[in-house]
């Protein structure tokens, strides 16, 4: 009762979200949604993932009513996220993809409601590729040939924060390493971790890759590659709709899409999860902040947002975009559907992942940056790891 009070007194929402060239065209939507019910919606924080969940990590009590949040960080966030369960109608769900639902969930409660799922494709210019790479030696070697910088480099990879830390754990993974394996202490101290880091060390070390990519999160790597100042990057579908505008993309027209290249153990992964929105505790008894999650995830928002590129999460949506879709945006679509249900890695739900995850791209990025031997990397981060994990 005292969150409707505090509502009618303030008279709106409070909320927390992902920000981003993938993510803001979503928040469009917001003064639609206020004029259609009244409920002003104050963004109070925006910033990337690693931003967002530092700030809410930090926070004594968690103002907020409604925030993005993701697959892999809710189980963290439980001391402030609230379970839908009972909430959300059934029937409200029924349209989402299972899979969704259950990465959403944490000990069989649902926790948020999807907004995409992410996977990552290999992205290459075809006026200097012909062919993609069929494994990751191939990748190398092109990205070897094909390296004039400053114009353009080989090859692109976030260089920092989750999306260094998906880049080994595809690549370790690949290789045989096992990143979690049932007791979470990474089995990486062996060929297929000393291959992974190695392999990203030699992309750094020989100049295949720009300079400041340690500085670099998921945008900068995705604007570097739109300039046409790469010849291969691995990115996530939410960029696709920038790729192909001629008006701010220099590769619209040269632009090639294929599943990672198959690294030694035989076989090709790539690092998923879903971005999703979620109440807190702070927001679940208000019908107002109900009422925003559901709209954010409507079948309208979820179309707008598979339109720039975002794989829907709605079968409804998906149905949509298969009818609407040109020849190479459907091919795109088939692909992305196959890595998901063939070769998605999911990192395992448990409290402290973004404390790992943190404890692995930092010690990644020192082994790329030649501040610490691959083996003492691998051992420092089985090390603080099995601390950690120990820790729970």
């Amino acid at each position: 009762m005292r969150n409707e009070e505090e509502f009618e007194m303030s008279g709106e929402l409070k909320v927390a979200l992902i920000s981003g060239p993938a993510y803001d065209p979503l928040y469009e939507c917001l003064p639609a949604f206020t004029a259609e019910t009244g409920i002003r919606v104050n963004v109070a924080f925006k910033g990337d993932h690693p931003t967002l969940n530092h700030h809410l990590a930090a926070l004594t009590e968690v103002p907020y009513d409604l925030v993005s949040t993701h697959t892999k960080y809710a189980p963290s966030q439980l001391e402030f996220l609230a379970p839908l369960d009972g909430l959300v109608d059934e029937s409200a769900l029924e349209d989402f993809v299972p899979l969704l639902l259950n990465l959403a969930s944490v000990d069989g409660k649902l926790y948020a409601i999807p907004r995409n799922i992410d996977v990552r494709l290999l992205h290459y210019r075809i006026d200097l590729i012909a062919k993609p790479p069929s494994t990751w030696d191939d990748l190398l070697e092109l990205a070897r040939r094909e390296n004039a910088p400053p114009e353009h480099y080989g090859f692109l990879f976030p260089g920092r924060e989750s999306g260094l830390f998906g880049t080994f754990f595809e690549l370790a993974e690949m290789a045989g390493a096992r990143l979690f394996p049932e007791n979470l202490v990474p089995e990486i101290e062996n060929e297929g971790g000393r291959w992974a880091l190695e392999l990203l060390r030699t992309f750094y070390r020989e100049g295949l890759v720009p300079t400041e990519l340690p500085d670099w999160h998921y945008d900068k790597v995705h604007e570097c590659f739109r300039a046409g100042r790469a010849a291969m990057v691995g990115d996530w579908p939410g960029y696709y709709a920038l790729y192909r505008d001629a008006g701010l993309s220099k590769v619209h027209d040269r632009l090639g899409l294929s599943p990672y290249p198959i690294g030694p153990a035989g076989k090709s992964l790539a690092y998923g999860g879903g971005h999703t929105f979620a109440l807190t505790k702070h927001g679940v008894n208000k019908p107002e902040a109900l009422k925003l999650l559901l709209h954010l995830t409507a079948f309208e928002q979820q179309l707008a947002e598979a339109r720039k590129g975002c794989v829907p999460v709605r079968r409804s949506v998906m149905r949509q975009m298969q009818m609407e879709a040109d020849d190479a945006n459907r091919a795109r679509l088939a692909m992305l559907e196959e890595v998901i249900a063939k070769h998605i890695l999911i990192p395992p739900k448990f409290a402290r992942y973004p404390e790992v995850e943190e404890v692995l791209w930092r010690t990644v990025q020192q082994a790329i940056l030649n501040q610490v031997s691959v083996d003492d990397a691998l051992k420092q981060m089985r090390e603080q790891i099995s601390r950690i994990v120990q820790g729970d």
